[in-house]
């Protein structure tokens, strides 16, 4: 069993907001977070893919960890995003 550490409390409050996430090749995405796990690897629901002017919509998508440049949650949660 993990332990409930202080950390692992501070990613719970960020469970359903909106995050923007930019990887190592230049990609951002964002999306709506829904996990992490011991390595790092973040999964974003209802989840739209930027490159360079290109948008596209990619759903549910899991980033490895090692991949990761920058992640910012927004002050809004997700319920947010469809009203």
């Amino acid at each position: 069993m993990v332990a409930d550490t202080e950390n692992i409390q501070r990613l719970r409050t960020y469970l359903n907001f909106k995050t923007r996430i930019q990887i190592s090749d230049g990609r951002t995405f964002i999306g709506v977070f829904m996990c992490v796990d011991k390595d790092k690897n973040i999964i974003l629901a209802h989840a739209e893919e930027f490159r360079g002017d290109e948008k596209r919509l990619v759903g549910l998508v899991m980033i490895p960890g090692k991949h990761l440049v920058k992640v910012e949650a927004e002050n809004m949660n997700a319920d947010d995003l469809y009203s």
